[in-house]
């Protein structure tokens, strides 16, 4: 069945957010980072979110992968990446859903953010700041072809890419030319995580 890369729009963000929690909600670490369920609306409130970044946020890129074979719903996979041309910041005070353990998604994410001022802060770059692609197409090539797109788009621009990855993407990132730039390591077991959380900032250079 073909896959096509195509622009996303903001009448894809609904498709994108039900994506999202299906390619995460399996993940050990969900549990811990959110532990109970959805207040009704939080969804509508994700796909909002996502809505008003995409009108208001020049920066931002949206691309999705589609099956043209498939009846009904045909976009499967989903990428954001942003184009920064201004020295980083250490991020505002997050605004967490209503369902979220806030002291463990401020300990992963206020991380996660720091480590990518610290690589990236001072150079203009491109981004992955969303990627995720629905559990019943993954391993059909989607994933690679968002990337791969943000790897020639940094590469017209002159610029680096960068992104964070997981374990389940590691190799993936490599093998479209991402390099290490930082392993790290957060320890979530004061919530009962049986391992560490990892997370590789990458680069790949232009």
């Amino acid at each position: 069945m073909p896959l096509e890369l195509q622009p996303a729009t903001e009448a894809d963000a609904r498709r994108s957010v039900d994506i999202e929690g299906e390619a995460y909600g399996p993940n050990p670490f969900t549990p811990i980072l959110f532990p109970t369920p959805l207040v009704p609306g939080a969804k509508d409130f994700r796909v909002a979110e996502l809505a008003k970044e995409l009108r208001e946020d020049k920066t931002s890129l949206w691309l999705k992968v589609v099956d043209t074979d498939l009846e009904g719903e045909q976009m499967i996979a989903f990428a954001k990446w942003n184009v920064c041309t201004e020295k980083l910041v250490p991020a505002p005070p997050r605004k967490f859903p209503s369902n979220c353990n806030v002291e463990a998604c401020e300990l992963l994410f206020g991380t996660i953010a720091k480590q990518r001022v610290k690589h990236v802060g001072d150079r203009p770059h491109l981004c992955l700041r969303l990627l995720h692609t629905d559990p019943k197409h993954q391993g059909r090539g989607a994933g690679t072809m968002l990337i791969k797109w943000g790897v020639q788009e940094a590469k017209k621009r002159n610029l680096p890419a960068y992104l964070e990855s997981s374990p389940d993407g590691h190799e993936l990132y490599k093998r479209c030319g991402f390099h290490d730039a930082e392993l790290v390591e957060i320890d979530l077991s004061k919530w009962g995580a049986t391992e560490m959380h990892k997370t590789w900032s990458m680069v790949c250079d232009p």
